[in-house]
């Protein structure tokens, strides 16, 4: 057995005691030099070692990005490869329109990795075939854009991604080793022009750097996968350190901190629950270092009397009374009104749904049928009245009364009978319009 197949036999069989055998191995096949190795070299071991494989089930993904004039070429190259080898293979083809201002190796990039999550199975473990030296790359590009731990961390040797795995199970092999591999096996590779293309930040570190690099220090490469794996050991230690002050500074809701908790951490301990919160937690773009300064310093030490908030991206981060609420930006539609049966969910403003379910004895009564029900939000004057008290009271000194913070009073879904409120969704039924004892009524919530 070749050197190269059974270092990825090692890595796979590695993989294997960190979580469950997958139900199928899926290349992400370039039909380049790499991926092409990786290949043959899983075709070859789950016909030599099919027990320690453990899944015999190997298929192929190929992504035609339509960049470059072969690429069609290169996908009908791809699928008689596979063909031969009696693989399945799964062909993408995109149509890309590059924004303006964007990178066009970034976006062809997250393009390509979101197409291949959007055809993995539930079990799958998609295998990519970067190797130790385009670890030492990464790095090297991290360290220049100024990264932190996490980046430096670079590419990790496998992931969870929801229920499936991302795995590389050639990171411990350098460039020359797969090569004398690939010259081995009796089918050819593609070679993409652009990867000699200078104007790319990494092909110029590949091309020009990294050999005048590696003629005082030559095994970089391994020194640098070094340092990638010693960052994300530190990274796991922060993040199991975030994870514990998370816990203790949240309130129920996840999207909110508490900054009294917070202010008893070291400011250092601060700045990485922030990040572990926004990102990790709450799936949002994570703030740079200036902008983590910014909100320790004019958001969550403001005075007792303002309303900061602060934005980047398309997310806004405010606080009140005490807690941090973050939350995706958008512009607000107060004149926004809806007729509503129930009967489906309504999609609101903002992209969250309301939905009804029939209940008896609770919820909101059922309108009788020449009544008009609506949804819309506050646009001033509201009463409700709650139930157990014998008055109707001005929506806005409840929700004052509830602590609503003040950005949110105004987005708060009203259901209304003939124009009358009889439900502050998320807080109150209002009376008369509550179901009692054997009668049928909804229960309404949101659902993000």
């Amino acid at each position: 057995m070749h050197s190269v197949v059974a270092s990825i036999l090692s890595s796979l069989l590695s993989f294997q005691q960190r979580g469950p055998i997958p139900e199928r191995y899926v290349v992400a096949y370039s039909g380049g030099c790499d991926s092409h190795a990786l290949l043959f070299a899983l075709n070859e071991l789950r016909h030599l070692r099919p027990k320690q494989l453990s899944c015999s089930d190997i298929v192929a993904i190929h992504v035609n990005h339509g960049l470059q004039a072969e690429s069609d070429v290169w996908q009908q190259h791809c699928a008689a490869v596979c063909n031969e080898l009696s693989i399945d293979i799964i062909s993408i083809r995109l149509e890309l329109t590059i924004p303006k201002g964007e990178s066009l190796e970034a976006y062809a990039r997250e393009a390509r990795y979101q197409a291949i999550r959007e055809r993995l199975q539930e079990g799958d473990m998609l295998l990519l075939a970067q190797h130790q030296d385009d670890q030492a790359e990464t790095v090297l590009l991290q360290a220049l854009r100024g990264s932190g731990v996490k980046g430096l961390a670079a590419m990790p040797e496998i992931i969870e991604t929801g229920a499936t795995w991302q795995a590389r199970p050639m990171l411990l092999l350098c460039q020359d080793q797969i090569e004398e591999y690939a010259k081995s096996l009796s089918s050819s590779w593609i070679d993409d022009p652009s990867n000699g293309d200078l104007r790319f930040d990494r092909n110029y570190l590949r091309h020009q750097v990294i050999p005048e690099i590696k003629k005082r220090w030559p095994s970089m490469s391994e020194t640098l996968s070094r340092v990638a794996s010693h960052q994300a050991d530190a990274d796991q230690l922060l993040t199991e350190l975030a994870l514990s002050d998370w816990q203790s500074c949240r309130p129920n809701d996840r999207y909110q901190l508490d900054t009294v908790k917070m202010a008893q951490l070291s400011e250092l301990r601060q700045k990485n629950l922030l990040r572990f919160w926004i990102g990790e937690q709450c799936g949002f773009p994570v703030p740079d270092a200036a902008s983590c300064q910014r909100i320790l310093d004019q958001v969550i030490m403001a005075g007792p009397n303002a309303d900061p908030e602060l934005r980047w991206a398309d997310v806004v981060l405010r606080r009140y009374r005490g807690v941090l609420y973050i939350e995706k930006y958008y512009v607000e539609d107060n004149q926004w009104q809806q007729s509503w049966d129930f009967s489906t969910p309504l999609i609101l403003p903002g992209g969250d749904t309301l939905q009804a379910q029939s209940v008896e004895g609770q919820g909101l009564s059922l309108p009788a049928e020449q009544s008009r029900v609506s949804v819309r939000f506050r646009q001033g004057g509201e009463k409700c009245q709650l139930p157990g008290r014998r008055h109707r009271h001005e929506l806005k000194k409840l929700l004052q009364e509830w602590g609503v913070p003040p950005w949110q009073r105004d987005r708060i879904p009203l259901i209304c009978i003939d124009d009358q409120v009889a439900q502050v969704v998320g807080y109150s039924l209002c009376e008369p319009f509550i179901a009692r004892a054997g009668q049928i009524g909804h229960e309404i919530c949101i659902k993000e």
